[in-house]
């Protein structure tokens, strides 16, 4: 008994001398940790950071996600400091034990009113208030019909790819020179492009992130979508609904090309369009009639 006393005593000894250690070792780890930060951060940053935003009202997409973030983040850390600063305090007093109540009082009802009203209106309402905002003044701004050098294309979504249709040299659908294309589309930059989108069988999401943009695709409904693109390049296309069990297999890819490079695809693609026609392919006359 003495033996198992004796070495209860120097165990908490040894922890009591450890203990500090064990505190600088981790506060020197945090330490490398930060200094290692600022080296390795541009690599985090290439790896991990969303791309820099491809369309017009991008940008704004991005400003109200890192609003939210740091909104958040300020919350969660003001909950954080009250459970340690309630913890501090009450093990400041010996003896003191926790205990159970229902909130019921005056005191509390007024502190739960105050924190909620303070959350819905400096969370809630002003997020609401600026998404709104932007969404008037970006994604809702759809180009009118016959808005000049506004780029039109038909979207027909369905298991499990895209098709897309534009109108050719002539301007019009439905005709010997549509330029018709299967999970490749081809659009200028600098230059509003106008989408009508449907779906043939079940609903599907357009979805561009580095443009920003996401549309539902309902069978027998046409959706409006547009976006104008501010860089070339080659952007991912992706469906954002479950569609079906190759659902992960819906991508596509849509090119921005500057103006004369999609000036000589556009003439080439009409012109390969019109020696393609087949009259009697019913199955690839599937434009309609443009509807906004």
């Amino acid at each position: 008994m003495g033996h198992t006393n004796m070495g209860t005593k120097f165990m908490d000894q040894l922890s009591a001398l450890t203990r500090p250690l064990v505190r600088v070792a981790g506060w020197a780890t945090a330490g490398m940790l930060l200094a290692t930060t600022a080296v390795a951060q541009d690599e985090i940053v290439k790896r991990w950071a969303p791309n820099p935003p491809a369309s017009t009202f991008g940008h704004t997409v991005d400003s109200l996600f890192w609003l939210i973030t740091i909104l958040v983040g300020i919350s969660f850390a003001i909950v954080l400091l009250m459970l340690a600063v309630t913890m501090v305090r009450a093990r400041a007093i010996p003896g003191k034990r926790a205990h159970f109540d229902h909130g019921r009082s005056l005191h509390d009802k007024r502190f739960t009113t105050v924190v909620s009203v303070t959350v819905f209106i400096v969370l809630d309402a002003w997020v609401l208030f600026i998404a709104m905002s932007d969404l008037r003044t970006g994604h809702w701004m759809i180009p009118e019909k016959g808005q000049e050098g506004v780029y039109e294309v038909e979207v027909l979504a369905q298991q499990w790819a895209w098709n897309f249709r534009t109108p050719g040299i002539d301007g019009e659908f439905g005709t010997a020179d549509d330029i018709v294309t299967l999970n490749e589309l081809h659009v200028p930059i600098d230059r509003p492009v106008k989408l009508n989108m449907t779906s043939k069988d079940v609903i599907h999401s357009f979805f561009m992130p580095d443009m920003r943009i996401k549309r539902d695709l309902n069978p027998g409904a046409i959706t409006l979508l547009w976006f104008q693109a501010i860089r070339t390049g080659t952007f991912d296309l992706l469906c954002a609904e479950l569609c079906g069990y190759a659902h992960y297999q819906m991508a596509g890819r849509v090119h921005v090309l500057d103006e004369d490079a999609f000036d000589a695809w556009e003439q080439e693609a009409s012109q390969l369009a019109e020696l393609a026609y087949d009259a009697d392919d019913t199955e690839a006359h599937w434009a309609w009639e443009w509807k906004d």
